[in-house]
C-alpha cells in the first residue's frame, strides 16, 4: 500500500522551541480524503471549520495539524482554538501558524516563559512581484534587493520575516500595529540551507527589554521563517 502521510520536517529554533513544517495534506485531520468535517480533530477545532469554503476548511485543518505535532514534541495537547483571527493555544505555550497554497502549513511553539510571542511564516518563492519591494521594504533593504535578488528568494524572505513578525509582535499589548517599514530585515548567512536574521524594529515599538530573534530557512520552493520575541538577556 502506498504511504501517504504528509512529509514533516521538525526543528529547534532555540532551546525548548519546536518548529514543524507539513508539507503537504492534512492526514489524520480528515482532508486527505476529502472529509471537510476533519474526522480525526478536536471537537472544538472542528467546530471552527463551520461554514468555511472547501479552501479555507482544507488550510485549517493543514494549520491545526501541525499545530498538534508542534505540541506533541513540546509534550503538550491541544486543542487550538481561536481568539478573534489568531489561534489561541493551550495555557503556558505560546504559538504561531502559517499556512500556504497546496495545504503546506507550520507551527513554531513554546514553552519558554521568557519568550513573550512568537510569530511563523511559510511563503512560495516568485509569488511576489517585483513591484512588492516599494511597498515592503524600507530604503536599505530596497537596495540589497536591487543588488542582486535571483528569482525573487531574498524579497520573499523580506516579506516573509515581516509577517512572521507581525504575528509575534500582535500578540503583545502594543500601542499600535506594526506595519511593513517598521521592521528592518538583514538576513545573515549561515551553513546549509538555513541562516539568521537580523530584525530591527523600529524604536519605542517593542516594551523596553524585549528582543527579536529570527532564523530563515529554504525548504524546496518555499522560504520557511521563524521570529522569537524574548527578555533580553534569555538564553538561546
Amino acid at each position: 500500500m502506498r504511504n501517504t502521510r504528509p512529509p514533516v520536517l521538525a526543528v529547534r529554533p532555540a532551546r525548548d522551541v519546536i518548529a514543524v513544517l507539513r508539507l503537504s495534506g492534512a492526514e489524520g485531520y480528515g482532508h486527505a480524503y476529502g472529509d471537510r468535517d476533519g474526522g480525526g480533530m478536536h471537537p472544538a477545532e472542528r467546530a471552527l471549520m463551520r461554514g468555511g469554503s472547501p479552501a479555507r476548511c482544507r488550510d485549517f485543518a493543514a494549520g491545526r495539524a501541525a499545530a498538534a505535532d508542534a505540541l506533541r514534541l513540546l509534550g503538550r495537547s491541544g486543542p487550538v482554538l481561536r481568539e478573534a483571527r489568531r489561534p489561541r493555544f493551550p495555557a503556558g505555550v505560546r504559538g504561531s501558524i502559517s499556512h500556504c497554497r497546496g495545504a503546506v502549513a507550520t507551527c513554531l511553539a513554546t514553552t519558554r516563559t521568557d519568550v513573550f510571542a512568537v510569530g511563523v511564516d511559510i511563503e512560495r518563492v516568485g509569488r511576489l512581484s517585483p513591484e512588492t519591494a516599494g511597498l515592503v521594504c524600507t530604503p536599505p533593504e530596497r537596495a540589497l534587493v536591487a543588488a542582486g535578488d535571483a528569482g525573487g528568494r531574498l524579497l520573499t524572505v523580506m516579506f516573509s520575516a515581516k509577517e512572521a513578525f507581525y504575528k509575534a509582535a500582535t500578540a503583545l499589548a502594543l500601542s499600535r500595529e506594526p506595519v511593513f517599514h517598521d521592521l528592518e530585515v538583514v538576513p545573515e548567512p549561515g551553513p546549509g540551507n538555513g541562516s539568521g536574521l537580523c530584525l530591527t524594529p523600529a524604536p519605542g515599538l517593542l516594551p523596553d527589554g524585549c528582543t527579536v530573534r529570527g532564523q530563515v530557512r529554504s525548504v524546496g520552493p518555499y522560504v520557511w521563517t521563524t521570529v522569537l520575541l524574548q527578555a533580553g538577556d534569555g538564553p538561546s
